[in-house]
């Protein structure tokens, strides 16, 4: 049996380890909550990362929540694989093609693009307004993202044409070519001199990476300064009273 003075001295005993325990606890916690930060930030630093990458500071007068469209009748056909066509069909799927508009939208993954036969086809867009043009951005999701591995649907060599509002005339802006061991979004600068504007831009695709059937376009944008139809800036003809 022991003591009284045992006794105590077991309880101080205890009561030190116990408070030991509690300090590693709270090292621990701390620990925790700092490697939690660390990791935190590094997360938030690679999503900033990559929304800089995907970010291109000028304005996008070929996005239709803005106003833009596509001239149908001046672009290419939608490619159409029959037997992939009936084979969706089949098993009630939605059509598993898109449309052209889906080229003036900001969902770009993959599958989300409009495909057209072979590898040179053109797509003609309504701006949104009449457009001084400067700079066109082209965007593919890259190889290591695609369901097959592999980009030979992109395009790769390709012209850009403003077109006046009678249709006919067109004024040639630049030659350019999609390089897809770069960045995913590129944007090329156009020869607009003396600066022209445009209610319509006409891409049109003259080669693509290869693949012998179809070319896929995911994105197109055009930047530039906004005119008026009398042919003075927006900013100038703007009048808040």
């Amino acid at each position: 049996m022991l003591t009284p003075s045992e006794y105590h001295e077991r309880v101080r005993s205890h009561g030190q380890q116990l408070q030991q325990l509690q300090a590693e606890l709270n090292k621990l916690r701390k620990e925790v909550a700092r490697v939690r930060a660390a990791h935190s930030e590094r997360v938030a630093k690679l999503v900033f990362q990559r929304l800089n990458e995907d970010f291109v500071q000028k304005p996008d007068y070929a996005l239709s929540s803005v106003g833009a469209s596509i001239d149908l009748e001046k672009t290419s056909h939608d490619y159409e694989d029959t037997n992939m066509a009936y084979f969706w069909n089949r098993f009630s799927f939605w059509n598993y093609a898109r449309p052209p508009t889906v080229i003036l939208e900001p969902d770009v993954f993959p599958g989300n693009c409009w495909a057209f036969e072979g590898d040179q086809g053109q797509v003609v867009i309504r701006l949104a307004g009449h457009v001084q043009l400067s700079d066109i951005t082209l965007q593919h999701p890259p190889p290591s993202v695609a369901h097959m591995g592999d980009a030979s649907s992109t395009p790769r060599d390709f012209a850009v044409f403003g077109l006046w509002v009678d249709n006919e005339t067109e004024v040639f802006l630049g030659k350019f070519t999609f390089d897809v061991k770069k960045s995913p979004l590129q944007t090329f600068h156009l020869q607009n001199d003396p600066p022209s504007a445009f209610p319509k831009v006409k891409i049109q695709i003259l080669s693509n990476w290869g693949h012998p059937r179809f070319t896929c376009l995911y994105r197109v944008r055009a930047h530039g300064l906004q005119i008026s139809e009398k042919g003075e800036d927006s900013a100038t003809v703007f009048n808040p009273h």
